[in-house]
Parts: C-alpha cells; sequence; structure tokens
C-alpha cells in the first residue's frame, strides 16, 4: 500500500474511533443547530475530543451543525452557534463534571459534524480527534492539539498542529505548517509552502510554488515544485525529484 493510502487509512481509522466506543458510554444524545449565513464571512469554532468533519457546499445559505455526544450523569456540555460581529461563533465541548467516573473512558466527547457554504473562511481551534475538512475555497486556519487531519481544497492554509497525520491536497494558496510529530503528506497547491516539523515523513509533490523546510527528523521526499529550500533536516533520509528551480539544502 502506498504511503498516502497509508495515512488516509489511518485517518478514517482516526474519524471513527469514538464511534467504535460509543456503546460503553451510559449517555448519548443528539443536538443540532443552524445559522443564517448572510453577511457572515468566518466560522470561529471552538471544540473539544471527539472528530470534526466539515463540508463546504456552494450555494449553501445556512451554517448547519450536528452532534452525538457521549457522556455520563453530570457532564457540561456546551454547544452553542451565535453571530458576533459579522462572525459564526461554534463551541462544541463536553467535559466531565468532578466526582463523576466515565466508566471505561477517560473523558465524555462530542463527534461534530458541520455543513456552511464554500467561499467562508474557517478559524479552527480543536482539542482532540481526528478533523476532516472538504469542499472549501476560502482561507483556512487550524490549531489542533492531537488526532489525524485531512483537507482537500481550500485557499491560504494556516496550521498548528500538536501530534498526528496530516493530509493535505487542492490548495489554492499558500500553506504554513507548524508541526509537533506526524506524517506529512501534501499534493496539488498552486502557492508556496513553509513547514516546520518536529518528527515525522514528508512526502510533498505538485506544487507550483516554492517549498521551504525545517525539520527535526524523518524522511523527506520532494517532487516537482518550482524550488526547494531545506533549512534543517536533522535526521533522516532526504530525496528530491524535478525541482524547476532552485535547491538550496544544508
Amino acid at each position: 500500500m502506498k504511503a498516502p493510502a497509508i495515512l488516509a487509512a489511518a485517518i478514517t481509522v482516526s474519524l471513527s474511533s469514538y464511534l467504535a466506543n460509543a456503546n460503553a458510554a451510559s449517555e448519548h444524545q443528539q443536538r443540532e443547530l443552524q445559522l443564517s449565513a448572510a453577511d457572515i464571512h468566518v466560522l470561529v469554532a471552538r471544540t473539544g475530543a471527539g472528530s470534526l468533519e466539515i463540508q463546504g457546499v456552494e450555494g449553501l445559505s445556512q451554517i448547519l451543525v450536528k452532534a452525538d455526544i457521549y457522556s455520563d450523569d453530570g457532564a457540561k456540555i456546551d454547544f452553542s452557534l451565535e453571530r458576533q460581529a459579522g462572525k459564526a461563533k461554534l463551541v462544541a465541548d463536553v467535559k466531565q463534571a468532578k466526582g463523576f467516573s466515565f466508566g471505561s473512558h477517560d473523558s465524555p466527547y462530542m463527534d461534530v459534524t458541520v455543513q456552511l457554504p464554500a467561499a467562508m473562511a474557517l478559524d479552527l481551534d480543536d482539542g482532540s480527534g481526528g478533523i476532516a475538512i472538504a469542499g472549501m475555497s476560502a482561507d483556512i486556519r487550524v490549531k489542533d492539539g492531537s488526532g489525524a487531519l485531512k483537507i482537500v481544497g481550500g485557499n491560504n492554509l494556516r496550521i498548528d498542529d500538536g501530534s498526528g497525520a496530516i493530509v493535505i491536497s487542492q490548495i489554492t494558496g499558500d500553506i504554513e505548517i507548524e508541526d509537533g510529530s506526524g506524517a506529512i503528506d501534501i499534493s496539488r497547491v498552486t502557492g508556496d509552502i513553509e513547514i516546520d516539523d518536529g518528527s515525522g515523513n514528508m512526502d510533498i509533490r505538485d506544487i507550483q510554488g516554492k517549498v521551504k523546510i525545517r525539520d527535526g527528523s524523518g524522511n523527506i521526499e520532494v517532487s516537482n515544485t518550482l524550488g526547494l529550500t531545506i533549512l534543517e533536516a536533522g535526521s533522516g533520509k532526504v530525496s528530491f525529484d524535478q525541482i524547476k528551480g532552485a535547491v538550496s539544502r544544508p
């Protein structure tokens, strides 16, 4: 199995891992929210433990949010979607109250799915769990604690990630990534890419702009870009091919 396929499989497993354990929770509830997207240019979301799936839809006039919440009695549920000064603010988090036990789980969690206009920007602050974003055409900013991250589509992209595999494709702007650990797979980008990575293998290909990398450890493979600058490679094999511009490496 090729590396991108392995990463995609890992993300699928991560996004479904919470659901697989749902039967062990003593309480499961579903909630829904919606908000008119008129005059809203960005969705600002703060989410806790659990998976997050976001789908951009051309022509959609609403922001639609669904949540599957798994908790025990006494858990504090924070689930809201409000309009504030031209922004939509989503909060989706559940925390266990003191003195309550969540059975075999360390903590409760909330799996969230969002549909919104494709041209609406995203500003996400996520705790843990897989994130999948598709169909967007606007700027995306993601701050993520842990869990796999997959993004297909979008304009300028900024990621601050703790740990977990990252797969990115079909981005029409620039990409900046600050990553702690986990494999990174990037393809089909029209702009420049800048990566500051702690550990994990990288596979970067079919980039119309320039690529700049600072890496602690892990193999680096880059192909078909406009230029390549490796500021630091740490440990791991470095290979590159079809670089149309200058190549600089230590």
